[in-house]
């Protein structure tokens, strides 16, 4: 991924850090004696990955929960977690992850009544693919002390609680949960678990977003007392506006999912025009143009980079006008603000961003699934679905991209995300394999100022490396499945081995 030196035979690392990048004859001139020496096998050797969007507490918690994104009816929903109920001990949750209720051929979520027939005393907590969103049992909701009148709790007709919890009450359940369940042991198994997902699949660096609505404050202690052991590089975005707090940390940026809105999933995402499916329905914003107003300025002020969570066009003008606010009165060089997604921009948005010089943080992997394509086209109709992920678009228009995945909506896999943004369902917006590779390698870095230690291999850069089986030139670049499924043999940090295939 180093531009003057594109190919490479191998390469010497010692004391943590690359000291040479050449032939096989090159870098045997430098070798000691007793040098360790990896045989890549002809196999394909690149910088190690960096996702610029994991949410990584929730990464490790979601994996030891049980996976419904298996689910295909509601049926299997409750079979799923009744298996692992078997195992519980008395009192303990029943916890869930990554559903998808329009996979389902109700296109909904069982009952209230079919969950408490089940589990009528065993508290039910499983949440949405795209975090927005959970469902509770009778007993849950019962445990969690609830109003039912918080906004985003649904009823029923006859006013009773119907099991879904949408923004914002949704943020306020899960902080409610992880108070009640989680201990800091746990917290910390849970950024093991997590980084073992990453080095799985060659990623070495990851900016973590913790804390806030979104997450549980209590994460954020955690992570900092024990982020040193971990096997991979982290860089946290606290998310939360406490620009002081973050400052004391000894943080740089700040932000990250500070939700400005939610999902198209859950029609939460704020748009300028109606839902095409809802109609009168034009998602959430959660808050105040005044609010991000103060908190941008006040950050910017204070030399931070910022970040929030923008999915929708309406969410995204909230925050493009806090930034032009901020710049325009004091103007900063190389301010590297951030947007966490800009998933449906308008023309008019993405120049104004450009002017500015805004980082874009997207999920190109949103357009994995096959039922992506039908999903955007269902909640926004045929010429909006047009502006969904336009990542041709926005490489064209000058515009840093950083890959992530937004684990764990979806998992920790670089090569998902190069592949669903070469596959785009939108033909006119698919880019190029080694675009990819950039914004999951030498663009991802400069996301957080670390393009001089990260993103290539090149001397002087640290020694983390990812070797994949195959001739990366050689695959079949529109498998989507076997791209995602790419084995990685070695994933290498500051020169150790972390993790072998």
């Amino acid at each position: 991924m180093n531009p003057r030196q594109p190919y490479a035979q191998a390469l010497a690392i010692k004391d943590g850090r690359i000291i040479a990048v050449g032939s096989d004859e090159e870098i045997r001139k430098v070798m000691p004696p007793d040098a360790e020496i990896i045989d890549a096998g002809g196999n394909s050797v690149f910088p190690g990955f960096i996702d610029t969007h994991v949410h990584f507490m929730m990464t490790g918690q979601d994996a030891a929960a049980v996976q419904l994104g298996k689910a295909k009816t509601r049926q299997d929903f409750i079979r799923l977690l009744a298996e692992k109920e078997k195992d519980l001990k008395p009192g303990m949750w029943l916890q869930g992850t990554g559903y998808d209720e329009t996979q389902f051929p109700e296109k909904s979520l069982p009952s209230i009544e079919e969950l408490d027939a089940v589990f009528p005393d065993r508290p039910v907590f499983a949440g949405r693919m795209d975090a927005h969103q959970v469902c509770l049992n009778t007993a849950a909701f019962r445990a969690l002390g609830i109003s039912p009148d918080e906004h985003g709790v649904e009823k029923t007709d006859d006013g009773r609680f119907s099991g879904v919890i949408k923004d914002p009450a949704n943020g306020l359940v899960r902080t409610i949960m992880s108070d009640k369940l989680i201990t800091d042991e746990m917290r910390r198994e849970y950024l093991h678990i997590a980084a073992q997902e990453a080095l799985k699949k060659g990623t070495t660096s990851l900016c973590v977003l913790e804390g806030g609505t979104l997450c549980n404050e209590k994460d954020v202690p955690v992570y900092l007392n024990y982020k040193d052991e971990l096997p991979v590089h982290t860089y946290l975005l606290h998310q939360v506006m406490d620009v002081d707090k973050v400052i004391s940390e000894g943080q740089r940026s700040i932000g990250g999912c500070i939700v400005l809105d939610g999902s198209m999933g859950s029609r939460t995402a704020a748009l300028f025009e109606d839902y095409a499916d809802m109609p009168g329905c034009r998602g959430e914003l959660y808050y105040t143009q005044k609010e991000v107003d103060d908190f941008v300025m006040e950050a910017h002020c204070k030399g931070l980079q910022i970040s929030m969570h923008c999915i929708g066009d309406r969410a995204i003008e909230v925050l493009l006008q806090a930034y032009e606010k901020a710049l325009e009165k004091y103007p900063r060089y190389d301010h590297r603000h951030r947007f966490e997604h800009f998933s449906i921009p308008t023309w008019e948005q993405i120049e104004r961003a450009r002017r500015l010089g805004c980082y874009l943080a997207v999920q190109p992997a949103y357009v994995f699934s096959p039922s992506a394509e039908k999903m955007h086209r269902t909640r926004l109709g045929a010429q909006r679905q047009q502006r969904v992920c336009m990542h041709r678009t926005l490489l064209d228009k000058g515009f840093l991209l950083g890959g992530g995945s937004d684990a764990s909506v979806t998992p920790i896999s670089p090569f998902r995300g190069i592949a669903s943004a070469m596959n785009h369902y939108n033909a006119a917006e698919r880019i190029s394999l080694y675009e990819g590779l950039k914004m999951f390698t030498s663009d991802a870095a400069r996301f957080t100022f670390e393009e001089n230690e990260k993103g290539t291999l090149e001397p002087g850069k640290l020694g983390d490396v990812a070797v994949i089986e195959g001739n990366i030139h050689e695959m079949d670049h529109s498998d989507m499945d076997a791209m995602d499924n790419i084995k990685f043999l070695y994933t290498i940090v500051e020169g150790e081995i972390k993790y072998k295939g």
